[in-house]
């Protein structure tokens, strides 16, 4: 599913992989702790794939990924970047539509508004 989210697959073979490994929608890869909706934000997938990622799971819009590093002069160190779905739909400049659509389902948990 990652595979497939980072080259902006189809809709069809999302869903034939959430299909057959539902829980793939809920796995961090191991280099920059991604999930399959991370990739799909970053790499612009087609709407329905987000859109079918989300029904999947609509927490995804809360979890953090460690993007990169940035150096705080103040503390002399490099320390991670996080990003969720959203900061990276915003960075990478996904659709209106992708963005407005996560946006959206991160505002719909409580404690986030």
């Amino acid at each position: 599913l990652h595979w497939a989210c980072n080259k902006a697959s189809p809709l069809e073979v999302v869903t034939a992989l959430l299909e057959v490994c539902p829980d793939a929608v809920k796995e961090k890869d191991r280099l920059d702790l991604y999930t399959p909706l991370h990739l799909a934000c970053e790499r612009g997938a087609p709407l329905e794939a987000v859109v079918a990622l989300l029904k999947a799971w609509p927490d995804a819009v809360k979890e953090n990924a460690e993007s990169s590093f940035e150096y705080i002069f103040e503390e002399r160190q490099w320390v991670p970047y996080w990003d969720t779905p959203l900061q990276m739909a915003c960075r990478c400049r996904a659709s209106f539509e992708i963005t407005s659509l996560v946006l959206n389902t991160w505002l719909s948990f409580k404690e986030n508004r």
